[in-house]
């Protein structure tokens, strides 16, 4: 029997004709395959994503503009103003008057009791051996002195050489002891800012770190600064009060424990829009330090944070 006779003849036919070989369905759309392809680009992308790109988190809190140098120049006893020697912006040497006070009685006290000591040293000169002139004329010395002393006390002087900031008094105005005549600025003033931070991130927190701030009434307008200094202790309210000042005392609102920190300004003022303003103490904003920097990877996954990141 021949193999002609085994199979027909259209299957021998196709046997030696083709040689093509079997190979597997596609049965997936080509849609599927595309969509699976750019979730797995896209899934890459992400990953580099949150690996490359840094999340900052910051210590933010009100901001104090404080200058030093300026002081503010205190009445050192009461009394109706008799004069007012300067004016705001002028320039002034330690020692200069100020404002004088009314000193009537002062000095007729002083004349009374320098014409008695004027005439028990005559009395001491024309007899030598008088023994009561010579204690009365240590009295009277004596006496002499508290007298110029309390004289000097109705005229107030610049501690310092400097310039009138300001002058908070007028001519005939009753001043109790104690209360500002007027503010004196020295010719180096140094311009510093005091942010006032919670408490907790004081480990975070050091010299060198950039400040950001951001002045009231300056909205938009952002100084970068670096930390000079920062308190190893944290401060309640009632102790930022204390630092503060009774003037100051009540400008910066805080709650909780915080912890202080400075900065250095720039001494030629604020620039804004083509201008420059000068600053004063009491001017107020909003400061914020960078303490750390995180990966996308770390703030999804915690885990990572407390294995890799910062401390």
């Amino acid at each position: 029997m021949t193999p002609q006779d085994l199979f027909r003849r259209e299957a021998l036919d196709h046997y030696h004709q083709s040689e093509e070989k079997g190979s597997l369905l596609k049965l997936t759309p080509f849609w599927v395959r595309v969509t699976y392809w750019n979730l797995v680009a896209l899934a890459l992308t992400a990953a580099v994503v949150l690996a490359v790109v840094h999340v900052h988190e910051y210590a933010s809190g009100p901001l104090l503009i404080q200058v030093a140098g300026v002081e503010d120049i205190p009445s050192t006893a009461g009394g109706r103003i008799s004069r007012v020697l300067v004016k705001r912006g002028q320039r002034v040497r330690a020692g200069e008057p100020l404002v004088e006070l009314y000193a009537r009685s002062e000095t007729a006290e002083r004349e009374r009791v320098a014409q008695e000591y004027r005439a028990q040293l005559a009395v001491r000169l024309t007899d030598p051996l008088n023994t009561a002139a010579r204690q009365s004329l240590g009295g009277l010395r004596a006496q002499l002195e508290l007298n110029d002393a309390l004289v000097s006390e109705r005229t107030l002087v610049a501690p310092f050489d400097g310039v009138v900031r300001e002058v908070r008094v007028h001519d005939n105005q009753y001043l109790g002891a104690g209360e500002v005549v007027a503010t004196l600025a020295k010719e180096d003033t140094e311009v510093k800012a005091l942010l006032l931070v919670p408490g907790q991130y004081r480990p975070r927190l050091k010299p060198g770190q950039p400040l950001r701030l951001e002045l009231q009434g300056f909205a938009y307008l952002y100084q970068d600064v670096t930390v000079t200094a920062v308190s190893d202790e944290l401060l309640g309210p009632t102790e930022v009060k204390r630092y503060l000042g009774a003037a100051l005392g009540d400008v910066l609102k805080v709650d909780g424990p915080m912890v202080r920190v400075e900065a250095r300004l720039p001494d030629d003022g604020l620039r804004a829009h083509g201008n420059t303003f000068r600053y004063y103490t009491g001017m107020v904003g909003i400061g914020r330090v960078q303490v750390r920097s995180r990966n996308g990877w770390m703030l999804l996954i915690p885990a990572l944070d407390a294995l890799w990141g910062d401390t």
